[in-house]
């Protein structure tokens, strides 16, 4: 605030005397100027001698502190808050004790605590692709700003009455007792007993104690803590927001005066598509903070929201000549069907004792060489035969991937547009051939918001191919070059100009293998297997008996002795025997009484037995309800093919007599 010197004022002077620090450079002061509201009237560069021009009726205070302003446009809103933080020194002017200077030595042990800690605050920012799939699968977010925060935890929990921090402790506790539990049965006795030494802390305190006991181990108690400190109490500073790079990462160089480090960082995402902002990120702010943050650390932000834009993943390392290499279907690599390399397999993915076939629609997943389209080879093709069948079926679904187009429209905001490419199928001018795909220009920024519509290169439905839907399907992938012509490969014993990889079944994940013998036809073109399981699972329950009695279309079953048995009759099975199911008995409103499970089909039909006593327990009569439940094995890659499952339930009561 601009004083005005007219001649209500009078001229105050403020003389400081500074330390002469040695090997060390001096931190940037400042004096201020509050009115009794502790509003801030004015602020200058610290030096020997400063002067303002206060109204002299009126109370002042004048502090001289680290210089929190520095090249800012407008102060900090919590000024006044982080200048006694920092113990800057103050002076008041009282109008009936006028003064027309103050003198103020600042001591080198407080001036050292003004000195600046510069702290390179850095990360890479992901998209999980696959919420809930066995390995996840990431991509990096691209394209974006990280709003970077500190978080002060002391003043949040002062937010909190003495009431509601010890729910937070109690529920604390409780989360702590359970991986208490958990350790127990593991033998996990190290983390064991570091929980148990935590939470003994914790039981013991409470009120302002408590406080400083959470304050003191929050980044052991953090985890424990998720979600239980509400957003409204946390304070908080926002510090600059820091542009996501194309690889993902983001850096913000900041300073911090010595006694506010190390901080306390936390991140939030936010996209900006089509003007509008978004956060894409916005976890819960204890269980993600970075307590201590010294800049050592990368931060390591997963974003969830389905919206989110992220970029393909990071491709596998290429084999340094040109190549096509069919990765994945789905998330799942081609490394894990049994015979790929062979062709004599059983097509099958790991999983139960009889393996896991695929099922539903197949996203294939490619990697093209970025130098394919410079050597000619613009399309592609896939085709697929069920073994019987008397020719190739060319896959014919659309294939459409999204680039993103990024301008700046000022005030630090990055807003992303995305525009489709549909890649096929395609007739190219002047070629016979049908169903062609565009090899992907590599020049495009592509981007991966959902799968499976942004990263496939194909979608074989198996489930709509043939009837019955289930057996060996062999795959075909073809090259063309621009015109749509035919292009061999180079594999032996051909001599086309580039080379099909495929995943190397021996070797970790990423790892590749030079396609060979089976896998390349006379045409030179690629082929391997798969297994296709499309067959629903049967769920029945077809009767319970009991005494030699059956149990009445209305559920009633009599009984004569607690040690009968009672025989629930049921069928869990799938035409292909790839299958886990469920059985369960709920007794009224007691809970479960009895259950049993498999990996396998069921005879047809089975037995579950159990004597009426264990099934009653405590009462006479009881009613009952009985629930099967199939699960198909199936995969898509993405997703177990859950449509195929199935389930039944009946209700009986067991009578005496």
């Amino acid at each position: 605030m601009v004083q005005n010197k007219d001649e209500k004022r009078v001229p105050i002077s403020v003389e400081i005397t500074l330390p002469v620090l040695k090997d060390r450079k001096a931190p940037d002061l400042r004096v201020y100027l509050f009115d009794g509201a502790q509003r801030l009237l004015h602020s200058v560069p610290a030096k020997e001698q400063v002067e303002f021009h206060i109204d002299p009726k009126q109370r002042h205070r004048i502090a001289v502190g680290p210089d929190l302003i520095r090249k800012r446009e407008t102060p900090p809103a919590d000024l006044s808050m982080r200048l006694t933080q920092a113990g800057a020194i103050s002076r008041d002017f009282i109008p009936q004790i006028p003064v027309s200077k103050f003198s103020i030595e600042v001591l080198e042990n407080l001036i050292v605590t003004w000195l600046l800690v510069c702290i390179n605050i850095h990360g890479t920012v992901r998209k999980l692709l696959n919420p809930g799939g066995d390995v996840p699968t990431y991509a990096p977010v691209c394209t974006g700003v990280v709003q970077i925060f500190t978080i002060d935890l002391a003043c949040s929990l002062d937010n909190l009455n003495d009431a509601l921090l010890n729910d937070i402790r109690n529920a604390t506790l409780a989360r702590m007792f359970d991986v208490e539990i958990a350790d127990i049965l593991t033998w996990n006795f190290a983390d064991f007993a570091r929980v148990s030494s935590l939470a003994a802390g914790m039981f013991a305190v409470s009120g302002n104690a408590l406080r400083s006991y959470i304050f003191a181990n929050r980044a052991a108690l953090a985890p424990f803590m998720c979600s239980l400190i509400p957003e409204w109490a946390i304070c908080y500073q926002q510090l600059p927001d820091a542009a996501i790079q194309s690889d993902g990462t983001f850096s913000l160089n900041h300073c911090f005066f010595f006694w506010e480090a190390p901080p306390d960082v936390y991140f939030e995402v936010v996209q900006t598509i089509d003007g509008a902002a978004r956060e894409v990120a916005d976890p819960d702010i204890v269980c993600t903070t970075m307590w201590g943050y010294n800049g050592s650390q990368s931060a390591l932000i997963t974003v969830t929201d389905p919206s989110a834009v992220a970029c393909p993943p990071d491709p596998y390392p290429g084999p340094g000549y040109l190549y096509v290499w069919p990765t994945a279907i789905g998330n799942i690599e081609l490394s894990q069907i049994n015979g790929l390399l062979s062709l004599g397999g059983t097509g099958l993915l790991p999983g139960g004792p009889n393996g896991t076939p695929w099922g539903g629609t197949l996203s294939l997943q490619v990697q093209f060489d970025p130098n394919l389209r410079a050597n000619n080879i613009h399309y592609y093709r896939w085709s697929y035969k069920f073994d019987g069948a008397a020719d190739f079926t060319e896959i014919n679904a659309s294939v459409t991937h999204r680039w993103m187009e990024v301008t700046f429209p000022g005030g630090g905001v990055i807003d992303i547009h995305y525009h489709p490419v549909t890649l096929g199928p395609q007739m190219v001018v002047g070629s016979t051939e049908t169903n062609l795909f565009e090899v992907p220009d590599p020049t495009i920024q592509w981007i991966d918001i959902y799968d499976p519509g942004d990263r496939p290169f194909a979608y074989f439905d198996s489930a709509a191919a043939v009837n019955p839907r289930q057996g060996l399907v062999t795959l075909k992938l073809e090259m063309f070059d621009n015109n749509g012509h035919h292009v061999s490969c180079g594999n032996a014993p051909h001599a086309g100009p580039f080379q099909f990889v495929l995943p190397d079944p021996s070797g970790v994940p990423g790892s590749f293998t030079s396609a060979t013998g089976p896998n390349i036809d006379v045409q030179g073109n690629l082929v391997f297997k798969v297994y296709v399981d499309n067959n629903p699972t049967t769920a029945e329950l077809q009767d319970v008996t009991a005494s030699g009695h059956h149990v009445t279309p209305c559920g009633m079953l009599h009984y004569s002795l607690p040690s009968d048995n009672v025989a629930i009759q049921y069928v869990a099975t799938q035409p292909e025997n790839f299958i886990f199911w469920d059985l369960g008995v709920v007794r009224g409103l007691q809970g479960q009484a009895a259950a049993t499970s498999g990996q396998v089909n069921s005879a047809n039909p089975d037995d579950f037995n159990n004597p009426v006593s264990a099934l009653v327990g405590s009462c006479v009569n009881a009613a009952f309800a009985v629930n099967l439940n199939t699960h198909a094995r199936a995969t898509s890659g993405y997703d177990r093919q859950s449509q195929y499952d199935r389930s039944a339930t009946i209700a009986f009561a067991l009578l005496n007599p």
